[in-house]
């Protein structure tokens, strides 16, 4: 993980007097709304050993990570749909029914697969990560790769602060701009290069 303060040779400049704490917050909510937005972050979750009549399995992202959503999903090596949602759910009171599950849902700290599972398995996921809301630091090859996206949105919320030295509101618009456009541009790159390629040698499609 790269500490927040490994940001700071790149956005204190324009922040005269900036308190590092801010900083530090501001940088975390930005790349927050930058994984959540993008689904930059991608994580192999480890396997999870379903059990018959045991519908919710806690998520084990890394230290300092939160995971936002899952992205894709193998229960015993056929996929389940991950995107329904519980709008998009077509089983009539699915939360007390039973059988072999088609969807997976991502609570907060949760995986749910719908229906309740009636055997056991193994429930393999790729999930997309965010910063916790205690995180230190983000990902190695995030900061590498995003962390202009991230200055941008954590330039934009510093900068619209009330009367302070590096209160600039026209500048706060420009970071934001650049913030929007970067962080749609690294959703599609993301989602092109998990399109082209396999996400994990274990993924079996539905026969």
């Amino acid at each position: 993980m790269k500490p927040w303060s490994d940001f700071y040779d790149l956005v204190m400049p324009g922040l005269p007097g900036c308190p590092f704490v801010m900083v530090d917050n501001a940088l975390r909510q930005s790349a927050m709304v930058f994984c959540e937005q993008s689904l930059a972050w991608r994580f192999n979750h480890p396997d999870i050993p379903v059990i018959a009549g045991t519908a919710e399995y806690a998520f084990l992202p890394p230290a300092g990570a939160a995971v936002h959503c899952v992205t894709h999903a193998v229960l015993n090596g056929e996929e389940i749909e991950t995107h329904a949602g519980e709008s998009g759910i077509t089983i009539q009171n699915w939360r007390n029914q039973s059988g072999t599950p088609l969807y997976v849902l991502g609570g907060a700290t949760v995986a749910i697969l719908v229906p309740i599972p009636d055997t056991a398995g193994i429930l393999t996921m790729v999930v997309a990560l965010k910063p916790s809301a205690s995180s230190t630091g983000i990902d190695d090859a995030l900061f590498n790769e995003f962390r202009e996206s991230i200055i941008h949105g954590a330039l934009a919320q510093l900068m619209l602060s009330p009367e302070k030295p590096y209160t600039n509101a026209q500048l706060a618009t420009h970071h934001q701009r650049q913030f929007g456009i970067s962080t749609a541009a690294a959703g599609m790159r993301v989602a092109r290069s998990y399109t082209r390629a396999p996400l994990r040698t274990t993924i079996m499609a539905r026969r």
